[in-house]
């Protein structure tokens, strides 16, 4: 819609000429709202401000449209002062029926928060307006839409834990069934308990069989899990058990070296599908491409009849991207940590060859099947595509608990070390398993916690409509609960070569992750990083452009106007000379980026409070301390980040707020 002409510049004796063709043009008596909006929206986006607006510099087209003509120094770069103040001219004109006298006479206090806070309607008016323009950018970005999971309604995901295993199971099971439910959804989610106190073999942790059950419940009740089995304990029902698998009088549910064998069998025994994937609580899962159809294949190659299961994949050696599902007839051992069995062949094989040791079984299940096999010359297959495996870890890696969780999450991503491919089990020290470092100049950290995935997906459609994408990414997601942080990688695919995805299994607040980001991951003393919330989004297509003019101009600290739909019409001025004078001096505001080399130098004793990290206001204690350090600060009076408050505003709150930032404020003083 042409609301300003094209005009063509011409330089005639030293003087510059504007000409455009003419078109007929009516005045604009009566401008609708609409037609406001809409001219605003041309500016948000062609990112200038039409100044100098009253009626008289409005004219409408015959076929309707409004056409701006007082084109000169009044259309400036877009400045969300500026901005503001024609929006509100514009607003008076349209909704309250102003003359343009009115508004000559009245333009002063529209300059003002309080004026435009009680104009009638406006403040409404300027959040939709806003909105709109943030949805119309935001639009523009592609960013895969979430698969539609297809039914595996043959399959059911058992898996299987012990009261050992109780401090990780709400980790492990979110784990598992959020990196193995795709591109399928199992018929059914199982966590199969065993009941047995202990003592276990390879012990690594005492048993809680209550708080097991409860985290337990818990997964039931977010929806990573649809039924929870709790092996029988009563003699009667466990000699049935393995009466009816070994053709043995038996009451003991472990074997004579102590391995579970019936709780698994019983387990088997509920399962209402042919086929079931059943795996140990422990497996790490790595996916490096979410559509691939692992499932389906592991299906199709089961279905041979002298195929009794087929076994997960494991990371394979650097250039095999694929390896046939086969076996020898006889071979080879049904993979018990995780693996597709057949269960309606395998309990055709029954009795199972097994024998009794001082009233116990001397076979556990899967060897006493491989006896089976190999007599009848059967097979469980080996093989597949290397874009899904799994890794196990040691029960005496269990207790490192940084180490295990760094690993989970490499895995998780198909990242691996060298040391790891053609290994089952977790191997490789610490400096193995470590995050990819960014060296881009430009750098996003994104940090967050029990954010949507509907806010997720917002925020990085905003970094994936970047107009210059010459930018990595860190996103931290702090131990967030559910089966989320096991989505984010999903929504990373147009980043992969330049993001580095950190998800904590432990909650450990702001400042931590801070350093984490900046200090170890970001490589680049010079790197500008920029701050982006997960649950905010960049409100312009041309954010990084204008951050790297800034940048390339040798800015230090560069920060940017924030739209914030809460205080929609609110507009904030950094004050880079005596912040702590002025209540951080809204240094703090968002958008906000800085050099790598401020952030290093800021001591820890500036990021705490009684000898502990900051956990909130971290905005102040941050941008201060750099601020007062920087060089070359910038404030860029464009909007170009959207901040949608998550925590809603209460006055205790603010008051324990106050209190932290005043300490803050003191540090230097």
């Amino acid at each position: 819609m042409p609301f300003i002409p094209e005009p063509e510049w011409t330089l005639s004796d030293g003087t510059w000429v504007l000409r455009y063709p003419w078109f007929e043009t009516l005045p604009a008596e009566d401008v609708s709202l609409d037609e406001v909006r809409d001219f605003l929206l041309f500016c948000l986006e062609k990112n200038l401000v039409c100044a100098n607006i009253k009626r008289a510099n409005f004219r409408r087209r015959p076929g309707g449209g409004l056409t701006f003509i007082d084109i000169g120094a009044w259309i400036v770069p877009m400045n969300v002062d500026y901005f503001r103040d024609a929006a509100a001219r514009a607003f008076t004109l349209a909704a309250l029926g102003w003359t343009d006298e009115e508004l000559r006479q009245r333009s002063q206090g529209l300059r003002e928060d309080g004026a435009l806070t009680s104009l009638p309607g406006f403040a409404d008016f300027y959040k939709e307006l806003l909105t709109e323009h943030a949805l119309r950018q935001w639009r523009t970005a592609e960013l895969q839409e979430p698969r539609a999971l297809a039914p595996a309604s043959d399959v059911t995901l058992l898996i299987k834990a012990c009261a050992m295993d109780a401090a990780a199971l709400l980790t492990q099971v979110r784990h598992i069934v959020g990196q193995l439910e795709s591109p399928r959804r199992f018929a059914q989610r199982v966590l199969l308990v065993d009941p047995f106190p202990g003592p276990f073999l390879r012990e690594y942790a005492p048993g809680d069989l209550p708080c097991l059950l409860s985290s337990a419940q818990q997964l039931q009740r977010e929806g990573a899990l649809d039924e929870i089995w709790v092996a029988p304990g009563e003699p009667g029902l466990i000699a049935a058990v393995n009466e009816a698998w070994f053709g043995l009088t038996c009451d003991a549910t472990h074997s004579a070296r102590g391995v579970p064998i019936t709780p698994q069998l019983w387990g088997f025994d509920q399962v209402r599908t042919r086929y079931v994937l059943q795996c140990d609580l422990d497996v790490l899962v790595g996916r490096r491409d979410f559509g691939h159809d692992y499932l389906e294949e592991m299906r199709v190659a089961a279905s041979p009849q002298d195929v009794l299961g087929v076994a997960f994949n494991i990371p394979q050696a650097e250039g095999v991207t694929s390896q046939p599902y086969d076996a020898p007839p006889g071979a080879f051992v049904p993979e018990v940590r995780c693996g597709l069995l057949d269960l309606e062949r395998i309990r055709a094989c029954r009795p199972l060859p097994n024998e009794l040791v001082d009233g116990r079984l001397v076979r556990s299940w899967y060897r006493s099947l491989e006896a089976h096999q190999q007599r009848d010359g059967l097979r469980t297959l080996r093989g597949g595509d290397a874009r899904t495996f799994y890794v196990h870890p040691p029960n005496v890696l269990k207790t490192d608990e940084a180490f295990l969780s760094r690993a989970r999450d490499l895995v998780g991503q198909g990242q691996i070390p060298d040391v790891q491919r053609g290994q089952w089990d977790l191997t490789g020290l610490a400096c193995d398993w470590a995050y990819a470092q960014r060296r881009e100049s430009i750098v996003f950290l994104i940090k967050g916690r029990d954010v949507g995935l509907s806010r997720v997906r917002r925020c990085l459609k905003s970094l994936a409509m970047q107009e210059d994408s010459r930018f990595g990414i860190i996103l931290i997601d702090d131990a967030s609960e559910g089966l989320f942080p096991w989505q984010i990688g999903r929504l990373l695919e147009p980043f992969l070569d330049r993001c580095t995805l950190v998800r904590r299994s432990q909650n450990v607040g702001r400042i931590p992750n801070f350093r984490l980001g900046i200090r170890e991951l970001c490589v680049d003393p010079e790197a500008l990083v920029v701050v982006l919330d997960m649950d905010d989004a960049l409100l312009s297509r041309n954010c990084v452009g204008r951050l790297r003019a800034e940048y390339e101009r040798g800015c230090d600290v560069v920060l940017a106007s924030m739209f914030r739909p809460d205080k929609p019409t609110k507009l904030y001025h950094p004050d880079f000379v005596e912040p702590r004078r002025h209540w951080g001096g809204e240094v703090w505001i968002h958008l906000r980026a800085f050099r790598k080399r401020l952030f290093d130098a800021i001591s820890p004793e500036d990021l705490q409070l009684d000898g502990r990290w900051i956990e909130q206001c971290t905005d102040y204690a941050t941008m201060l301390p750099i601020v007062e350090a920087c060089h070359k600060p910038m404030h860029i009076p464009e909007y170009l980040y959207f901040h949608e408050r998550s925590t809603p505003p209460t006055p205790e709150l603010r008051a324990v707020k106050d209190d932290i930032i005043r300490r803050i404020l003191e540090k230097r003083r």
